[in-house]
């Protein structure tokens, strides 16, 4: 009886097999093709494009040309021109090609640090403010009571958050200064350490975690600033490098702090995470599924975007057109879509003003001027 009811339906099943294979693509939903269209990389953006008319016409977030710069949930390293143009010229790992934005809002602006989306940028001896460029909205904060003198400066959250604070730091030779300002403030509080530990910052911004400031020094020491008490300490580098760090560069992963140490002329390469209960330096030679972005103005870790792309160090540097990334499984520097195979920087170019920034749009006043003072909604 079963067989017999299995080979009546079978007639049915088949025909319905050929109508799914010569369904026509155009058919889908545009619904679900502005949702694929809009988590794709620009090249394959344009193939997506070229596949019908119907295709053709989906809405992106925006359609990837050269004077605009995709918003795909992705990490893209932004490098800043600053001069009377403001071209904002943007790259990633995968792809040569570059896409620009061209904002006069930036005219004369110095970029500074940059945090989910958005950029903070400083303006003549006193001025700064926060600027996405994806949405143009601009936020200006109080002016400065001394002119801008920071060695590196951060925030802890995008500035739409009631709970965000920007933190400068100025160190040299024993003394120590530091202003803080926070979401509804009207002024900045600053204040200056002296005879304090021996402690050069490094060119890499501060990073926030676990409601305190992180610091790395030039040869790895760690400093640590509480912003309830203004407190400072300084914690030696137990893991003492032997060789002279050319660079080094500091942020949060998986709930932890993580550096990045460079040899000099990008020799030796390694990667540590903190241990906060003894402040020590744990070695990792491995990175498993994760991904690092490291620049000066702003290093984070992501989960690979495409496979290939994990365990990796991606720097703001490149081989000609394309993107360098250093790999934990070869040791060697090596590029998506050349031969590069180093183990040095020999051979590649840094940009002056650079960092990596994923874009975010998720602002619920596109293109307005936001006040700093206001408490976020």
């Amino acid at each position: 009886m079963d067989g017999k009811l299995l080979e009546q339906k079978t007639p049915e099943l088949e025909e319905t097999s050929v109508d799914e294979q010569i369904r026509d693509w155009s058919t889908l939903p545009i619904e679900l093709l502005s949702l694929i269209s809009s988590s794709l990389f620009p090249d394959d953006f344009g193939r997506f494009c070229c596949v019908c008319k119907k295709w053709k016409l989906v809405p992106s977030l925006p359609v990837p040309r050269p004077t605009q710069c995709p918003i795909p949930q992705s990490q893209w390293l932004m490098l800043y021109r600053g001069c009377s143009k403001m071209e904002l010229n943007f790259s990633h790992p995968l792809y040569k090609d570059t896409y620009r934005m061209d904002i006069p809002e930036l005219s004369g602006a110095l970029l500074r640090c940059s945090k989910d989306g958005w950029l903070l940028m400083s303006r003549g001896k006193h001025s700064v403010f926060f600027f996405n460029p994806f949405t143009k909205a601009k936020i200006d904060l109080p002016d400065l009571p001394h002119n801008y003198y920071f060695n590196a400066i951060s925030f802890s959250r995008a500035p739409t958050s009631s709970d965000c604070m920007v933190f400068g730091i100025y160190a040299s030779f024993d003394r120590v200064k530091f202003s803080v300002i926070s979401r509804g403030e009207e002024k900045w509080t600053g204040d200056q350490l002296e005879g304090e530990q021996d402690f050069h910052h490094s060119p890499t911004n501060p990073v926030f975690y676990n409601e305190l400031v992180y610091c790395l020094g030039e040869d790895g020491t760690l400093g640590v600033f509480n912003p309830k008490d203004f407190s400072w300490k300084a914690v030696q580098n137990p893991e003492k490098s032997r060789h002279f760090l050319f660079e080094s560069y500091l942020m949060e992963c998986d709930g932890k702090l993580m550096a990045v140490f460079v040899g000099k002329k990008g020799r030796g390469v390694s990667v540590y995470t903190l241990d906060d209960s003894k402040m020590a330096w744990e070695r990792v030679y491995d990175l498993g599924s994760k991904m690092l972005f490291v620049s000066h103005a702003a290093s984070f870790s992501a989960t690979k975007v495409v496979k290939g792309m994990e365990n990796k160090i991606y720097f703001p540097r490149f081989c000609g057109k394309h993107g360098v990334f250093f790999s934990l499984a070869t040791h060697r520097y090596e590029s998506f879509g050349s031969r590069l195979s180093r183990k040095d920087f020999q051979g590649m170019e840094e940009p002056l003003h650079c960092c990596w920034i994923v874009p975010r749009t998720e602002t619920h006043c596109d293109g307005e001027a936001l006040n700093w003072l206001l408490a976020a909604d």
